[in-house]
């Protein structure tokens, strides 16, 4: 049995321009984040506000600046995302940990838990992603439309344009079939009685596959100013893309520009 196709949500965005890709906000705490972001400083002072104002906005701006990032860590969203295998392995590794550390915040000394991505990486983040041992997998793959060559310089992080004489569109067709053809191998594969955790184990990283990620603010934060930068993989950008433009209106009461998110 394949599996149930999931229709795009509605509010999702488009993210690899095949109809397939997409990432969507599923849910979000209902407390206003922006606030719960300056509340949660303020409370090493005693101090609460009931609504959030441009000193407030300074304030997240201030925290997030200078690393006390504990604060944005109490508000969390839960994304949809629908993506090639190969992007969720660069995804997955944004989880974001802490360690507490002493600052002088106002002349008066206060603990704040800031961000460390060599500790307690579980904290913050979760991650549920289908299973190929449970159900087989559909037919779905992310091919480019336009290739792209390594660059010359030597950065393996990296790609550039292709001459323009690159046949693009005999390539494209040649990793369909090939993509096709091992799809085929694997059904056949299971036909024969192979279980489906053996079967995956010759499909390609361009399959697509689906997960929720809950993530707190800080989280999305982390993962945009690494993903949104312009020497990011073009396809995972585009999901960074999808991410901000589903939180945006929360960036802008906080103040962060997606300029200062992308470097």
């Amino acid at each position: 049995m394949a599996t149930k196709s999931i229709q795009v949500p509605a509010g999702a965005e488009l993210t690899l321009d095949d109809g397939i890709g997409f990432v969507a906000l599923v849910d979000r705490m209902n407390v206003d984040p922006a606030l719960k972001v300056v509340n949660a400083a303020r409370i090493s002072y005693q101090s609460q506000r009931q609504a959030f104002d441009e000193k407030d906005r300074k304030l997240a701006g201030f925290l997030w600046a200078n690393g006390h990032t504990s604060p944005y860590r109490h508000s969390f969203f839960t994304f949809h995302w629908k993506a090639p295998l190969f992007v969720f392995r660069q995804a997955f590794k944004y989880q974001v940990g802490s360690g507490w550390r002493e600052y002088e915040v106002g002349g008066e000394s206060v603990s704040l838990e800031v961000f460390d991505m060599f500790f307690d990486t579980d904290k913050g983040c979760s991650w549920n992603e289908i299973s190929g041992r449970y159900v087989q997998w559909a037919n779905e793959y992310y091919v480019p439309k336009v290739m792209r060559a390594n660059p010359p310089h030597g950065n393996k992080q990296a790609s550039v344009d292709l001459p323009p004489e690159f046949d693009h569109e005999g390539e494209r067709a040649r990793m369909i079939a090939e993509c096709d053809e091992l799809f085929r191998r694997y059904q056949e594969r299971i036909e024969r009685g192979v279980a489906k955790e053996i079967a995956r184990m010759l499909l390609p990283q361009n399959l697509y596959t689906q997960a929720y990620w809950t993530v707190s603010l800080q989280g999305v934060m982390h993962f945009l100013e690494q993903r949104l930068k312009p020497d990011a993989q073009f396809e995972i950008r585009r999901y960074a893309e999808g991410v901000y433009a589903l939180v945006k209106d929360d960036f802008d009461r906080l103040g962060i520009t997606r300029e200062q998110l992308a470097g």
